[in-house]
């Protein structure tokens, strides 16, 4: 089926719709009909279609014109009454009879083409009250066949055809008693048409040659020529005839009547004549006896019936009397139809009998022409009603004329009444002052004479007279009987005064008697026209002086005037509502609603418009209400509350809902009300089940728990409440409420009640009670909630979240920890934006790892942005939205003044300091940092313009491309991993976004290697198949440097053979040979989406996405579950991807399944929190910088230019300790991964303990369960990818750094070193003691100390620690701080970062992971051995130097058997490309771990470090204890248990060695000949020692069983030394 819209401007209409309709036909239709069709949409159908027509399904306007055909079609039925009858059909279209359905009755009508018959159906049509939708005549010349069936149709004549109309008209929809009564009186009409036009020529004609009878017989009398000039006049088409008969005048026995004569009628009178009729003279009204009784020739009249033809009046009739050749009169002619347009247009002194009246009457009045009066009483006649200058004789014409002239210039009111002779109508000429006309006034005079005359209908036509004060109404009353000679002017003139003029004395006396004489009398000429007579007839004189004193105070049209009163006569709850406002009236669209949201029906509503003297209009409305709730209304007690709440509510200051009951329900302010309904709001933002409606019913069927609600919550805010008392009067209100939901017995609605509970239980603080400079409080509110105790919160559950919430804006702003920092986004998720920001938090949670604070991440919806207004219009309501939004999260955060924390005013805080708040852009917010600060500063924030980065003063991120810069090191370092150089080597790549982007222009800068294969963005696809590397960099260089270029300005001419440049908003797009090649493209043409669907599945080297959207789901997901709807079509599942890596530069750009199912398959990526950390990183680094030197500007020691210079300054050192951060972490991701398998056992148990600790939701981070990793590993796939890898990296960092906030790191002079590590070097030398006294001092640290071991050992390095010795976490940090410092560890990670030549990514990788075996055994050393006592400074000072001097004479200590495995571990590592030097450190690193017992021996034992060495190492020798160690690190463990086992045989065996080396120095010290003397005593346990070495070198591989035993030997001979 055809389904589309035609899209045809109204030129094109016809012949775009014929063409359309002929594709339908020919689906439609069987050939013979089609051609039929054809012919008649081509030959009758003339209109030109409105576009309304035209966007109807082309199928329906088909079957409509095809019904219409076929109609017509059949032939015309036969009726002997009528010369050509019409074929009507009225009827329902339906699929089931006509093929088609409507929403409207169809008429169709054919006919042959008569004057009148659009205006006549259309006529029939409004008499009924029918809507006419479309109204279609199309004429066409018809050839039809002897049985009447039509064989051809042409626009143009055609011998032997007729001309037809063929008429669709669309109204509302009938029922079918009412089809069939339409029907039948369309038939009607068209029959009376039928009958006029039939006669019309020969009407014409009579009338001729009857004037040319009174110019041969009639007698000269003195209306003789003016009357046969009237009639030549109307004879020349100013007159419609629908009707014409002769009657002759018969006189029989002094009976004079007059009957009609046979075949004389034409038109309407011959279709309902009937038979011949016969009248009396004497029984016909005045007006016809007086035409025989003197020497008048004609008379005019109006019939009494109403015109189906042509116009909707009552037809008029013009009577001629007849005369033979003697002149005596014989009869008459009756004329009926209507006078022309011109009749009523033209100037009286143009047509025949009005000229000779009006001449007449000026005559009369004997007034010059060119006098006043004369020019008056001239312009009186011209304008005088046209019928009444007709009808009346000219002697009442000039009676009245000369009256009117009387009181032209004067305010009185006077009644002319002039009844019809014919005793068919009265009309009455009614002048009134122009101030007392309105309509109501109008109708109601028309309504008192209509019933003092007793008539049965009427109309009016009302003007200003001209020149003058007066208004004429003229009205026309048509009589059923002679009661109106009863009336007589004088009555009628006193009944229109007593209308008008009552109030007005009373209103005048009553203003005199309360304001005195002077002001009284202001005051009633101010407002004597003011008040319009419907609020005259409803209200008194003194009601509208009180109405007065109500809205005389309003001043301009955003005001309201407000009166509310119990309706006398009715119940408590029926009130009257009065309103009044200037200008204009209050829509009712708008106000019903919102009275009925205050819990009111509206009964009535009565609109009065009032209208002082020069001045603008006032409105008062008068509303009947009813209330609906239960309760009864004590109108003295809401009068206040209610006017407020419906104030608010009009203005938009309060939000028009059910929630508004309760202002009169529960007797609460509109504010208390607002509280509500925030809370409702966060309900429906923690996706709770409940409608807002049902929680506004809820609350208004308990309104005794409600009010004990809201008193609750101002026990534990309102400061004024601050007392003793306030924790009684607390527990007090949530027994109340506990005890209100026993007496409940709907789950929902206690779950309501609950949920309410609940949440103002765990709200910490509010700017409730918070005013602005004028003592009035704030348009909006905001709550601090604990997050955590909200049971109906969904998971993750932040620390804290702060709600704002106002009828212009709602937002959010989570935080996961007291110092936490994120963006602040302009949410276009009306319904679920905390959802939207609960997943962002989640994100920035992790992504924050890497930077101080934990995550946090705001959202906010502006809810009264229209995009229709125009951009601008809707950025800065935005723009407004925003700044309220940051205003609220102030206005409940405390603040630091000197030093000092101060809290916010006027508010009562449940919970402790804290005063962080820290911003940033995000989606929306790009360019709003500055505002941020200005509202910071403002309010004289401690954090000044550090509360948002990335302002004006603040690092460019676009300029440093910072976000890209740090995405791409993550990019090389995958490329690293399979061998390629991006930095020296061409490589493909697809992009998402275009040069004008920060991270994508940035980006495709950042080699001069890039081929970009296609790009796309929201407005473009830009395809180069075939690019060259070199020549298209400086293009895009040129485009990013050149604002407001897109990829429609990159030069063709530097792209390669097939390229192209598409529009997204193309229907269809046609490839190139060389790009269906480039992408395995089969079709010639595309849509954009298939097109971008394509190339994000290439075969490319690198997918870099630079843009906004989630291009890529896991198979496993749907598209519902991703929530970006706007690339549905196109995105594409992580296994469709054949590139080799992929870039996230922005967020979102992949679902962490999809990114998981593509590193499966072999891709390589991380997640975009770790690929565009660098950008949050920067962000972090200004803002904990800007705080720093805040500080100094404010104690003067720098002013802000200076500030600012130095910023400027440090920029490139800040982007290098930024990217020196995403260096490490994307290696450490990498390490991990190297390591995955053989760390899986660790790595689960890991995933396990930080659920099990409520750290983590393996679901909501999308981390494999236990199942998926098992198949992995028997599918022999890794185990884990990089994405996950990533997840437990931040979440390590974020748990660490939670760990360490209590902790006091910066007692540890050693540890507080790692705050100047964080800030560039400049700045430490130029304010070193600021650096060490930063307010974030701790939580630096802790991030610096956390990175650095997470980046170094991994992620699972603490816990295995703590798994291992049970140490805390703080522990574990002093541990490693102090074995890397010791051990030289980090200086062997620079040399193997640094190596030149650099090492292979594998090598890299391996050579690492010594350093990480070393780190965790050294460290598990300390937290074994100086568990009570880790300082690191001491054990540092303690360590170090004898460390370092043992390691640097290792070679010349060593024995043998050491040098031999030494040797041919760096040998193998020279081999395979590592420095000599470093080879040899990295060989010996069994031995640096050895060493810290060592150290520790010689301390203990007060010795030389090179002589306990001696021993030690000698041991080591003689029981071939190294080649043993190496056996115990050789192990492959498959379990926890042996992973432990291993652990422990090395903690064993370096123990035991100790004791042993200790021993044998104590002994050398009484004897040196010691060890010969050791060696004799033990010589039994040596041997068997030695002989069991000696088994176990024989296996090819050691086992734990086996390792075990020999340590048990071991033991043996240590405990047996130890005894001696």
């Amino acid at each position: 089926m055809h389904k589309f819209l035609m899209d045809v401007t109204q030129d094109g209409g016809r012949s775009r719709l014929i063409q359309s309709l002929a594709k339908v036909a020919a689906s439609k239709l069987k050939k013979g009909q089609d051609t039929r069709f054809q012919n008649f949409i081509a030959h009758a159908i003339h209109f030109y279609p409105d576009q309304d027509y035209l966007n109807r399904p082309s199928e329906d306007i088909f079957w409509n014109i095809w019904g219409l055909y076929s109609f017509g079609e059949t032939p015309f039925t036969l009726r002997a009454d009528i010369a050509h009858s019409a074929k009507v059909r009225v009827f329902n279209p339906s699929i089931e009879i006509d093929s088609w359905s409507s929403q409207y009755t169809t008429i169709y009508i054919n006919q042959r083409d008569m004057p009148f018959l659009v205006d006549s159906l259309r006529m029939a049509l409004n008499r009924r009250e029918l809507n006419i939708y479309t109204l279609q005549s199309n004429l066409a010349w018809t050839l039809r066949d002897a049985d009447g069936l039509i064989e051809g149709v042409s626009a143009k004549f055609v011998e032997g055809a007729n001309h037809e109309a063929f008429i669709s008209i669309e109204v509302d929809m009938l029922t079918d008693r009412e089809l069939e009564a339409l029907e039948r009186e369309l038939c009607l009409v068209l029959d009376d048409i039928d009958a006029v036009v039939d006669d019309f020529e020969m009407m014409r004609g009579r009338t001729q040659k009857l004037i040319q009878d009174l110019k041969d017989n009639a007698p000269q009398v003195e209306q003789l020529q003016e009357s046969i000039e009237f009639l030549e006049w109307v004879n020349n088409g100013y007159f419609v005839y629908t009707g014409y008969a002769e009657f002759d005048l018969v006189v029989d026995d002094e009976k004079v009547s007059l009957r009609e004569v046979a075949n004389t009628a034409c038109g309407l009178l011959r279709r309902y004549g009937g038979d011949l009729r016969e009248e009396s003279v004497d029984g016909l009204s005045e007006g016809v006896k007086a035409l025989y009784e003197d020497d008048q020739i004609l008379a005019v009249t109006k019939s009494s019936k109403r015109s189906r033809v042509h116009r909707n009046a009552y037809s008029d009739y013009i009577v001629v009397k007849r005369f033979n050749d003697k002149g005596d009169p014989v009869g008459e002619v009756r004329l009926l139809g209507l006078y022309t347009s011109q009749f009523y247009s033209y100037s009286p002194r143009r047509i025949p009998i009005l000229r000779e009246k009006v001449k007449w009457v000026l005559e009369r009045a004997g007034f010059s022409p060119n006098s006043h009066d004369g020019k008056a009483l001239s312009t009186i006649l011209d304008s005088h009603p046209r019928d009444e200058l007709l009808h009346i004789s000219r002697e009442i014409l000039a009676d009245t004329a000369i009256g009117i002239w009387q009181i032209y210039e004067r305010r009185v009111v006077r009644v002319f009444v002039h009844p019809d002779p014919f005793d068919k109508f009265v009309n009455c000429l009614v002048y009134l002052p122009r101030e007392s006309y309105s309509t109501d006034v109008r109708e109601k005079i028309q309504k008192r004479i209509g019933a003092e005359l007793e008539a049965v209908e009427s109309e009016f036509t009302a003007e200003f007279v001209p020149d003058s004060v007066l208004v004429r109404i003229y009205l026309v009353y048509k009589i059923q009987n002679r009661h109106y000679l009863e009336v007589n002017a004088e009555l009628l003139q006193a009944l229109v005064e007593h209308t008008i003029r009552d109030w007005h004395g009373e209103f005048q006396e009553q203003a005199l008697n309360q304001f005195g004489l002077a002001e009284g009398a202001a005051l009633a000429r101010r407002f004597q026209r003011a008040f319009s007579g419907a609020y005259q007839e409803i209200y008194a004189p003194d009601l509208a002086l009180k109405h007065i004193s109500l809205f005389d105070e309003l001043e301009n049209p955003d005001e309201l005037a407000i009166d509310l009163g119990q309706d006398q006569g009715g119940t408590d709850n029926h009130l009257r509502l009065t309103l009044f406002h200037r200008g204009a009236p209050l829509e009712l669209s708008d106000m019903i609603p919102m009275l009925e949201n205050l819990g009111f029906r509206v009964v009535m509503e009565h609109p009065y418009s009032i209208r002082p003297d020069s001045e603008g209009v006032i409105w008062m409305q008068d509303f009947d209400l009813d209330f609906s709730l239960d309760v009864d209304v004590d109108v003295s007690a809401i009068q206040k509350s209610f006017k407020d709440a419906l104030l608010q509510v009009w203005r938009g200051d309060a939000e028009n809902d059910s929630f508004n009951r309760l202002v009169i329900g529960a007797r609460l302010d509109w504010r208390a009300v607002a509280m509500l309904r925030l809370y409702a709001r966060y309900l429906k933002q923690l996706s709770v089940p409940y409608s807002q409606d049902f929680i506004a019913d809820t609350l208004s069927k308990y309104l005794d728990i409600t009010r004990n609600l809201v008193a609750l919550f101002k026990s534990y805010f309102d400061p004024r409440y601050a007392s003793n008392s306030r924790s009684e009067r607390i527990e007090g209100l949530v027994a109340k409420v506990l005890g209100g939901l026993d007496l409940i017995n709907n789950i929902n609605e206690d779950n309501v009640i609950r949920g309410y509970l609940d949440l103002v239980q765990a709200t910490l603080r509010t700017n409730f009670f918070q005013t602005v400079e004028d003592g009035t409080y704030k348009s909006y509110i905001s709550v601090k909630l604990a997050s955590q105790q909200i049971s109906l919160a969904p998971k993750p559950r932040p620390v804290y979240e702060i709600f704002v919430y106002s009828p212009r804006i709602e937002g959010v702003h989570l935080r996961g920890g007291k110092v936490a920092r994120g963006g602040l986004r302009w949410s276009d998720r009306v319904e679920d934006y905390r959802t939207e920001v609960l997943g962002l938090v989640k994100a920035q949670q992790v992504k924050n790892a890497v930077i101080v604070p934990t995550g946090a991440k705001g959202g906010f919806v502006a809810k009264q942005a229209n995009p229709g207004a125009g951009r601008e219009a809707f950025i800065q309501e935005g723009i407004a939205c925003y700044m309220l939004y940051v205003q609220a999260l102030l206005d409940i955060s405390d603040n630091i003044v000197d030093d000092k924390l101060v809290p916010p005013l006027e508010v009562v805080r449940r919970d402790g300091d804290d005063p962080y708040l820290v911003v940033a852009a995000d989606k929306g917010t790009a360019t709003f940092s500055d505002i941020a600060n200005e509202i910071s500063e403002a309010n004289n924030f401690w954090l000044g313009d550090a509360f948002a980065s990335g302002g004006g003063n603040g690092y460019d991120h676009k300029g440093m491309g910072i976000t890209a810069r740090g995405a791409w090191i993550a990019v090389q370092r995958h490329f690293y991993e399979i061998g390629t150089d991006i930095q020296s080597e061409d490589f493909s790549v697809v992009g998402i976004g275009d040069m004008g982007g920060d991270v994508f222009g940035n980006g495709m800068l950042l080699s001069e290697h890039i081929q970009l294969v296609a790009a796309f963005n929201h407005l473009h696809i830009f395809v180069d198949p075939n690019p060259n590397a070199q020549t298209t960099f400086p293009e895009r260089q040129r485009l990013f440097d050149t604002p407001g270029t897109t990829w429609a300005d990159f030069d063709k001419n530097l792209m390669s053979p097939g390229s192209a440049l598409y529009l997204r908003s193309e229907k269809s797009l046609t490839l190139t040979a060389e790009i269906k090649s480039r992408f395995a493209i089969d079709k010639d043409q595309v849509t954009p989406t298939e097109l971008i669907n394509y190339i994000l599945k290439a075969p490319v080297d690198l997918i870099w996405n630079g843009g906004i959207g989630t291009y890529v789901k896991a198979s496993s997901e749907n598209n519902a579950e991703v929530g970006d709807r706007a690339n549905d079509a196109l995105r594409v599942d992580g296994r469709e991807l054949r590139c080799r890596v992929i870039g996230e530069g922005g967020n979102l750009g992949m679902t962490q399944r999809g990114r998981v199912e593509f590193c499966l398959r072999g891709g390589l990526c991380n997640t975009d929190f770790i690929d565009n950390a660098a950008g949050v990183d920067c962000s972090d680094h200004e803002v904990n910088i800007k705080i720093l030197l805040n500080k100094q500007v404010a104690a003067g020691l720098m002013g802000v230019e200076d500030r600012n210079t130095l910023l400027a300054a440090m920029t490139d050192d800040i982007a290098t300790l930024v990217l020196d951060n995403n260096v490490r972490q994307t290696r450490a991701i990498s390490l991990a991964m190297a390591r995955s398998q053989q760390h899986h056992s660790e790595y689960t148990r890991y995933l396990s303990w930080l659920e099990d600790t409520d750290k983590l939701d393996r679901d909501l981070e999308f981390l494999p369960t236990d199942d998926q990793l098992t198949d992995r590993i028997n599918r022999h796939q890794p185990p884990w990818t990089r994405p996950e890898l990533s997840v437990l990296i931040c979440y390590s960092k974020v748990v660490l750094k939670e760990a360490l906030v209590e902790s006091n790191l910066l007692a540890d002079p050693w540890l507080s070193r790692s705050v100047t590590a964080y800030f560039p070097k400049q700045l430490v030398s130029r304010f070193g003691d600021a650096v060490e006294a930063h307010p974030l001092a701790n939580e630096i640290a802790a991030n610096q100390i956390v990175n650095d071991l997470v980046n170094r050992v991994g992620f699972s390095f603490f816990f295995r620690q703590m798994e291992s010795t049970g140490a805390s976490a703080e522990d574990v940090i002093r541990a490693y701080t102090i074995v890397t410092e010791v051990l030289g560890i980090k200086s062997l990670w620079q040399q193997i970062e640094e190596h030149n030549p650099r090492l292979s990514a594998a090598i890299e990788l391996d050579l690492l992971h010594i350093l990480v075996r070393l780190a965790r055994r050294a460290t598990r050393w300390f937290l074994r051995n100086h568990r009570l006592n880790l300082d690191c400074q001491s054990l540092i000072a303690q360590y170090s130097q004898p460390t370092e001097a043992l390691l640097s004479e290792l070679p010349v200590l060593q024995k043998d058997q050491w040098r031999a495995l030494w040797g041919g571990e760096r040998d193998e590592l020279t081999n395979i490309g590592v420095e000599l030097k470093l080879a040899e450190r990295l060989a010996s690193t069994d031995s640096m771990f050895m060493s810290m017992g060592v150290v520790q021996t010689a301390l203990v034992l007060d010795m030389p470090v090179q002589q306990v060495a001696e021993v030690y190492f000698g041991l080591g020798e003689f029981l071939s204890l190294d080649w043993f160690m190496a056996q115990i690190v050789d192990l492959q463990p498959d379990s926890r248990w042996q992973d432990l086992a291993r652990e422990t045989y090395v903690d064993d065996l370096e123990s035991q060695r100790r004791r042993l080396t200790a021993c044998l120095c104590t002994l050398s010290l009484r004897d040196p000949s010691s060890m010969e003397t050791w060696q004799d005593q033990q010589k039994e346990l040596i041997h068997r020692w030695k002989l069991m070495v000696k088994d176990l070198r024989k296996v090819p591989q050691s086992d734990f069983a086996m390792i075990s035993v020999a340590l048990r030997e071991l033991l043996n001979l240590v405990q047996a030394s130890l005894d001696k």
